[in-house]
């Protein structure tokens, strides 16, 4: 009676999928289809399901695949008690011949066996040739198709066209059906950099701070590292040439700086600057610069004024009587910026309103991510329907994955905007920490700040710039944040000050006195 317990114990399996996004769009292999198959391939062999391993993206050409390497460490943990890994196909493990028996080998070790649900062999001699076999046709085809890329990319950079990914500045487009890159918006930007590295008045390190601060950022949109800002400098890609399998090439794409520009910027990198001075419209040690004017229009200037020991810096309006310390002006400065400061009690009210609309904001959020997992559960009821027909033998394999690849397509599709309503949440206490920071003392943040993060502040909080008549500061306009404090003055009750009327509030927009 023992004996006839211990041969009903199922044998216990884990599930390996593995997928590229080339494969699932070509071959409709994809990983929720993998996945179906083989876990309903366990059930019709009797196999208790252990764990499931799902590899995205990750090329069959190396074992050193994370979840790969995850799956032979459970396997040869013996606690676990595995003996059957499933895979769709042989190649979803591997398609290199020495790895995949590298891979049998080890979990051998463990008197563990792979089976793959869409392809017999026995373990017997003639099994083992044929699982041989199958894994060598997998080695022949991979290499195959690499040998194919690799001719087409060859051919490609002969005909000057450059397909691999697009370089920043660049977008991989199909000119005459053929893949090539053309210029796309931060191309300007590119070629301004170029242009101001070229002229060796500052280092590249001022330059790639200029430049963030006008928009330039990575693909992703984050910030441009030190090393990337170098290495895009040094790219020929940009002035028309492609340097490739150890030979140059002339590109037939559209380059974003010419030849003589970029060798002027190699240059300013290797020591070789350019020593002719060039006057220069905004100038980091001078942030007030053209942004303070006289009442008669009058721009501010800035410059060094040499001693007899060093140089000390001025600002001026470019008449007698006009010239002031940069110290002493934007001393006088910071201390008309700390009169927009808010008040504690006011910022309780500008709290409480930031508060209100981003409650407001999450709720709408969970509204639509609760509409979106109650569509992707009828999906997957509807893919588990189909199955369950395919298994009866009620519809075809053709029309069961025509079926699914529709359903799938819709799953990314919700997946997606699941992605962008979770990336949309606000880090509120980070936003009224900064907000705090900022509103009670603008001029410290000034004060401590970079020279281009300065002139930043200054637009944002005066707009339209401030006029100086020598003694005074007077604002032409506000940012409507610091006009709207005047509702959030300290005499409204803050418990009710979301309710507080604006009537006979009007925003100002004449030159205002001194204070804003």
């Amino acid at each position: 009676m023992k004996n006839e317990i211990l041969t009903d114990v199922p044998k216990r399996a884990v599930i390996y999928c593995r997928v590229s996004t080339k494969e699932q769009v070509n071959e409709g292999n994809s990983l929720v289809s993998q996945e179906r198959i083989c876990r309903e391939y366990a059930f019709n062999e009797g196999y208790e399901l252990s764990q499931i391993f799902i590899e995205k993206g990750e090329s069959a050409k190396t074992a050193e695949r994370p979840e790969l390497q995850n799956m032979l460490a459970y396997c040869a943990n013996k606690q676990n008690q595995v003996e059957v890994v499933i895979a769709y196909k042989v190649d979803r493990i591997s398609r290199n011949i020495a790895d995949y028996s590298y891979i049998k080998v080890k979990l051998k070790k463990n008197n563990i066996v792979i089976r793959s649900v869409t392809e017999f062999f026995e373990d017997t001699p003639a099994g083992r040739f044929m699982e041989n076999i199958i894994a060598n046709v997998s080695q022949f085809d991979n290499e195959v198709r690499t040998e194919r890329s690799v001719g087409g990319m060859k051919e490609a950079v002969q005909e000057g066209r450059y397909v691999w990914k697009a370089p920043l500045g660049y977008d991989n487009k199909k000119v005459d059906n053929k893949s090539t890159i053309v210029p796309n918006d931060i191309a300007p930007l590119i070629k301004e950099t170029f242009e101001l590295v070229a002229k060796g008045h500052y280092s590249t390190e001022v330059i790639r701070h200029i430049m963030q601060s006008k928009g330039l950022c990575d693909k992703y949109g984050g910030c441009v590292t030190r090393s990337y800002f170098y290495r895009l400098l040094q790219n020929p890609l940009y002035k028309g040439v492609i340097k490739k399998f150890g030979m140059t090439y002339p590109g037939k794409y559209e380059p974003i700086v010419s030849e003589e520009l970029y060798e002027q910027v190699q240059n300013v990198l290797k020591g070789k600057k350019n020593k002719t001075k060039q006057y220069l419209l905004e100038n980091p040690d001078f942030p007030l610069r053209r942004f303070v004017f006289t009442c008669d229009g009058k721009p501010l200037t800035g410059y060094w004024s040499k001693g007899k020991r060093k140089k000390y810096p001025y600002y001026s309006f470019s008449k007698p009587g006009t010239t002031i310390r940069k110290e002493e002006l934007e001393r006088k400065f910071m201390i008309h910026l700390s009169k927009c400061s808010f008040k504690t009690e006011q910022l309780v009210v500008l709290k409480r309103l930031l508060e209100e609309h981003f409650d407001k904001h999450l709720k709408n959020d969970a509204i639509a991510n609760g509409a979106l997992e109650k569509r992707e559960e009828e999906l997957n009821k509807q893919i588990d329907a189909l199955i369950a027909l395919h298994s009866q033998g009620n519809i075809s394999e053709a029309i069961l994955n025509s079926r699914i690849k529709k359903h799938e397509a819709e799953l990314e599709e919700l997946a997606s905007l699941s992605s962008i309503n979770s990336n949309n949440k606000v880090d509120l206490d980070g936003l009224l920490q900064f907000v705090n920071s900022f509103l009670l003392a603008p001029q410290s943040i000034w004060r401590k700040s970079h020279v281009y993060i300065r002139r930043k502040i200054q637009e944002f909080v005066f707009p339209q710039g401030i006029v100086f008549n020598g003694t005074n500061f007077r604002t032409p306009k506000l940012c409507n944040i610091f006009e709207a404090k005047h509702i959030m003055s300290g005499r409204f009750d803050p418990k009710v000050a979301s309710g507080v009327s604006t009537k006979n509030n009007g925003l100002r927009t004449n030159l205002p006195p001194s204070d804003p």
